[in-house]
């Protein structure tokens, strides 16, 4: 059973059938379909007419619930806050949920504005593979062996940019998504890159590195050069500084270099307080 419910979990993205999972998890067909039949009676598991099976309301309100009871959650909140308050902006927290996987938690808004409306990776409560070039800050501070294993599932012709940008992250502190909207369909793609044929990754993974130009080096990064961000990433730790969460500013904007490293920097601070409050809390 837990099997099936971790399939369904880490295939959220993809929404997957019960083939997809007798094939992902190798439990007999007859067995899945059991499983499922008694989580989907359970309200942890729904069945659709295309065959599709999703997270159902019962599993998705006892992991709400959870969220609102997560020491992690509880340190973002008011650095998340504090944040949107500065920035006049969105922003929100992510966090790890194993070695190779992330999900958003939670949006944070300006007050008298409206929730963002959400799509692709970023939407809460979705599997995010850490896969390249997204997540940057949950890598840059991995050892060396991680680092070089995610740079590695990149293109070629991408792992050099790659390298220098996580040497670039860990300097100054966060990450930058420099791409436009219009990419965010190939980003969302990544989602279900360990479901495709070989073939078919390995292109969609070469389209997203001629579609954009990954972070920004210092060079690149000039007091006075007009420069954009769609997010600005910085890692929350734990006692043992490893990387845990995520703090992520929204500016969706263009600005001088200057004003974006200001902007991360306020960012860093952001998580840089949630991880001390973490940890304070944690003792």
């Amino acid at each position: 059973m837990a099997a099936v419910m971790e399939c369904v979990v880490t295939l959220a993205g993809h929404t997957p059938t019960l083939a997809d999972i007798v094939r992902e998890t190798t439990v007999p067909r007859a067995t899945v379909h059991a499983i499922v039949s008694e989580l989907a009676d359970l309200g942890w598991l729904e069945r659709h007419d295309d065959l599709t099976i999703s997270l159902g309301p019962a599993f998705l309100a006892t992991a709400r619930a959870a969220v609102d009871s997560d020491p992690l959650a509880d340190a973002a909140r008011p650095a998340l806050e504090r944040l949107v308050a500065d920035t006049d902006s969105v922003a929100f927290f992510a966090r790890r949920l194993d070695d190779d996987t992330i999900t958003v938690v939670e949006y944070c808004t300006p007050a008298g504005r409206p929730a963002p409306a959400t799509d692709g990776w970023a939407e809460p409560g979705r599997p995010v593979r850490l896969r390249p070039p997204i997540c940057r800050e949950f890598i840059a501070w991995a050892n060396e062996a991680a680092r070089v294993a995610w740079v590695n599932r990149a293109p070629e012709a991408d792992r050099e940019r790659l390298r220098a940008v996580l040497a670039e992250v860990r300097r100054r502190g966060y990450s930058i998504e420099r791409i436009t909207d219009d990419h965010r369909s190939v980003i969302d793609t990544l989602a279900a890159l360990d479901t495709m044929p070989g073939a078919l990754r390995d292109r969609v993974r070469n389209l997203l590195g001629e579609l954009s130009t990954i972070d920004y080096l210092d060079a690149e990064l000039t007091d006075d050069a007009e420069v954009g961000a769609v997010t600005i990433g910085a890692p929350i730790t734990d006692d043992a500084d490893r990387v845990v969460g995520a703090i992520v500013a929204c500016p969706h904007t263009t600005m001088s270099g200057r004003a974006l490293k200001r902007w991360g920097e306020t960012t860093s601070e952001a998580a840089r307080r949630a991880s001390v409050y973490f940890y304070n809390h944690r003792l």
